[in-house]
């Protein structure tokens, strides 16, 4: 498994080399890279692309023919699929989950904060925002607590205190890093940075039309 983990996701998302509006991330436990990506093209047919950077997949994105291209890749037991253009993100049908395992980590460069979002077996399980404080929603919203607190983004759940003291806050990029680590620990999900902003990966279009959540 590549050592990238998944803390740098936070930098990358701010970063000058690559928009975040080009860094839709969706993983999936139990499913080909392929397969991943059939399931999100929300009954589309999936047009296969040759090996590309994210800058040429970028290009493919004219919101006219072509509203979303992806990038596949695998890492350790999980398949990925890195998007481009008019992304579903955290709205993507839970459906997509039935029989695995899906993470999803919406940048939302247009409408931030971003979000995490964990769906298994058609359910959303965990859901919340990244580097806004911790307000989880699904199934199992306690998922992550003990990791998190540990890690010093928010207090043990019975202290009125704030763990770093009353008057100060880790900085909204610490926190997020900070998350993104515990997300990739608790799922052993690494994902290869260069790889994903500076390599080539099979391509794949797979929006034709409008995202639903457009």
């Amino acid at each position: 498994m590549p050592d990238d983990g998944l803390a740098w996701i936070a930098a990358a998302w701010r970063g000058a080399n690559v928009s975040a509006n080009e860094l839709y991330i969706t993983c999936a436990r139990g499913l080909s890279p392929e397969a991943l990506a059939e399931r999100m093209a929300d009954h589309e047919l999936v047009q296969a692309a040759p090996a590309m950077t994210v800058a040429e997949a970028s290009a493919m994105v004219d919101l006219a023919h072509i509203y979303c291209v992806g990038r596949l890749g695998r890492s350790g037991d999980w398949s990925f699929i890195v998007e481009s253009g008019g992304s579903e993100g955290w709205a993507l049908d839970p459906a997509v989950s039935r029989g695995t395992e899906v993470l999803i980590f919406d940048p939302r460069p247009d409408d931030p904060p971003s979000i995490f979002r964990y769906l298994a077996d058609g359910d959303v399980q965990l859901h919340f925002e990244l580097g806004a404080g911790y307000d989880p929603a699904g199934a199992q919203p306690d998922l992550l607590r003990p990791a998190l607190e540990v890690a010093g983004v928010i207090p043990p759940e019975d202290s009125m205190d704030d763990l770093l003291g009353a008057d100060e806050e880790l900085p909204t990029s610490e926190e997020k890093r900070r998350v993104l680590k515990v997300i990739g620990d608790h799922f052993g999900l690494s994902l290869p940075r260069h790889e994903i902003e500076s390599g080539r990966l099979p391509g794949v279009v797979t929006r034709t039309s409008p995202p639903t959540s457009w």
